[in-house]
């Protein structure tokens, strides 16, 4: 059984899950940016995520947009805790070894913080990475491929980065050959989308960053 954490925003409802029995435990990003916590409490969270994550190496972080724009990568966005910055900044770059925009797993699921498209994988093969894995590296060379665009305010184009995305937008264009487990946008409960991709192969979308603020999903 793998488990998959949603959007944290500081919370710590995660330790009651971390202790199940799983081959592998995913995180998909956004440790920072609540609106109710402390930073405090935001900060120790994630250094405890991070912790965690050091000693079972079966636990795996993503990147989300709200860890993001503390890499100095010249764009902010709402939430922005620009009096901490210099803290948030400090802890990300101590732990960049923990996180990755995407992973992979053998059986061809992707689990990223917004999803991969159609149009951006093909903008990374023309930049020479060629494997959805090779995104991880094309980000360590260039953090600015993750850039919000601004084609829409709210992020929902096709050409949006694995951190950004919407759903109507990654439904417009899934990748082939493979089904993604996200988080980033809100919605009412898990719910997962069958589609087929540009090769007619049934293929799924689940989306787990659930309103009730508590967001787990096993498979």
């Amino acid at each position: 059984m793998r488990l998959v954490i949603g959007d944290i925003h500081g919370r710590d409802f995660w330790k009651r899950y971390i202790h199940e029995d799983f081959t592998e435990c995913y995180f998909v990003g956004d440790y920072f940016d609540s609106y109710d916590l402390s930073f405090t409490r935001q900060y120790r969270n994630f250094k405890e995520i991070c912790q965690r994550a050091r000693k079972d190496k079966r636990i795996k972080l993503c990147l989300g947009n709200h860890e993001y724009h503390y890499l100095d990568v010249g764009q902010q966005y709402s939430g922005y805790q620009e009096e901490h910055f210099y803290h948030i900044y400090q802890i990300l770059e101590q732990n960049m070894d923990l996180l990755q925009v995407v992973y992979v797993t053998r059986d061809k699921y992707i689990i990223s913080h917004a999803g991969v498209s159609t149009w951006f994988m093909k903008r990374m093969k023309k930049a020479g990475y060629n494997a959805v894995e090779d995104i991880n590296r094309a980000f360590a060379e260039d953090r600015h491929i993750l850039h919000f665009n601004g084609l829409n305010p709210f992020g929902d184009d096709i050409t949006q980065s694995p951190i950004w995305i919407r759903p109507d937008s990654l439904e417009q264009q899934p990748l082939a050959g493979y089904s993604q487990i996200v988080g980033h946008t809100p919605v009412e409960d898990i719910r997962t989308i069958n589609l087929r991709d540009s090769r007619q192969h049934n293929i799924t979308i689940t989306y787990i960053d659930t309103d009730t603020g508590e967001s787990i999903y096993r498979f």
